[in-house]
This record gives structure tokens, sequence and C-alpha cells, in this order.
């Protein structure tokens, strides 16, 4: 296996990864996206909400602003307190504002944390309110799973893409560049006598230059052996810590698997 850094940002990462099975790529695409646990406000207790948004749209909304931190908290179901709730596993935040003049947005940041989690954005808005109106509320946050609930899926994006493979036929090909204007990605072109690919990752496997090829020069497929890995984070996680975490989820669940076929009886 040779992996390969295509490309890094502050929220997305390109990895290429050569000669691996893609059930495993599909494995850590699957772990990112669903099993790897990340802080989100699940109980919402509000005190005071004169403003137009219901107390159930408030708290849905609360519910899906990804947070940073709670490194130290235990997730509900290994934690002693029986998923009851308690300073091990959950972590407390407050708002409390009221609006001085009209059309005042109360954005995330405006959250206080009273433990190890807050906000990964201060700019997400909350809601709207016109002066004079008031917002108090207290908010849980805890430990979750992306199968469990969206608001804990750290990824915006988590996509396997297949190495593309363009075969061009030079016998056949006339030339006559009508794949090089169809094509969206833009990614053909003709340098000297002959068509050449300038850039595959960028190959969507559309088929266009094949269906729009007079003469059936070209022909679109795909190598599954090498991938590349897209990874965009929401915020809770860096897109290398995600994948880190990944990984290591699937090693638990290998040594997982091995000792359950240890302790398979025997056949006789």
């Amino acid at each position: 296996m040779d992996v390969e850094v295509l490309g890094t940002t502050n929220d997305q990462l390109r990895l290429l990864v050569r000669e691996i099975e893609p059930t495993f790529m599909s494995a850590i695409r699957r772990i990112i996206m669903a099993e790897v646990p990340i802080p989100a406000i699940d109980k919402v207790y509000i005190a005071e909400n004169t403003g137009v948004l219901y107390d159930e749209m408030l708290a849905h909304r609360l519910g899906l602003i990804p947070l940073k931190g709670g490194e130290t908290l235990t997730l509900p179901e290994k934690c002693s307190c029986d998923k009851k709730g308690c300073n091990l596993c959950e972590s407390v935040l407050t708002l409390e504002v009221e609006a001085k003049e009209d059309n005042s947005i109360v954005y995330s940041g405006r959250l206080k944390a009273e433990g190890s989690v807050f906000p990964a954005n201060n700019e997400i808005p909350i809601v709207k309110l016109n002066s004079g109106q008031k917002v108090a509320l207290v908010a849980h946050a805890r430990l979750g799973l992306g199968k469990e609930h969206a608001k804990w899926q750290p990824v915006s994006a988590c996509v396997v893409k297949y190495e593309p493979v363009i075969s061009i036929d030079s016998k056949k090909c006339e030339l006559r560049a009508v794949c090089v204007e169809e094509c969206p990605k833009k990614i053909l072109a003709v340098k000297g006598k002959n068509l050449a690919v300038t850039s595959i990752w960028d190959c969507s496997l559309c088929k266009v230059c094949e269906e729009v090829c007079p003469n059936s020069a070209i022909r679109v497929s795909y190598n599954d052996r090498n991938s590349e890995l897209i990874v965009e984070t929401t915020g809770s996680l860096s897109t290398e810590e995600l994948v880190l975490a990944a990984c290591e989820v699937l090693l638990h669940k290998c040594e997982d698997l091995k000792n359950s076929i240890k302790d398979l009886p025997e056949a006789s």
C-alpha cells in the first residue's frame, strides 16, 4: 500500500491510496461517517424563549452546531452513571441573551462553555431576535456516533473515488477534438499529433468523451486498486485526526473478530 497526499486545506483532505482492496477503503469511509465519536448537544433545558422560533426548533438548531473538545468525556454506554448523565459523560454549555435592537442575530459564539466542549465555529447563526426578546437555556453535550444521529457525523463529505482509466486508440483517433470540446472537466487536449489526458484524477467518469467520439477511439473505465479518499470535516476533528481515528476503530474491530474466533468451540 502506498499513500500520497494530493491536497489539504483547513477542512478538506485528499489522499491517494495505491494497491489497496476497495473493501478496505469503503470500510475507512463508513467508519469515518458512522463510528468516530464526537460531541454534540443532546439535551436542552430552556428557561426562557420569547423569540419567534419554537423551543423544539431552537433545540434542533443547537444540536447541529459542530463542537470541539470532549477528549475527557466517556461514551454514555460506557459510563458508570448508566446513561443518566454526569460530569464524566456530559459537558454543559449555557446561552443567555437579550436583543437590544430588531433583527439581532444570535451566533454560536454566544454559547458559554462550562466544561471541555465548545463550538467549533463561532459564526453559526442560531436565532434572530427583535428588541427585548430573550433566550436563556442550558445545553448538555455528550459523545455520540454518526450511525445514531446525523449531528454526531464528523464530516460534511466523505468520498472514495476509484482511479479513472482513459484508453485512447491512436490508430482510430482522427484528432477532430470533439471530445476535447465536450468534456465537462476539460481534461483532454491535443498535443502535437496525439490526444492526451491532462489531469486524470479530475475525470468524473461521465463517459461523454466516449459517447461523442465518432470513431469509438476512447474508452473510459476505472482501476479499483487505486483510490482517492476525500474527507471534509465539520470542524469537530481535523481531517488527519478523522482518518487516524477510523484506522484505530478498524483495528479494534479486527481484534474483536480475532478474539471471537478464538473463543469458538472446536469442531468435534
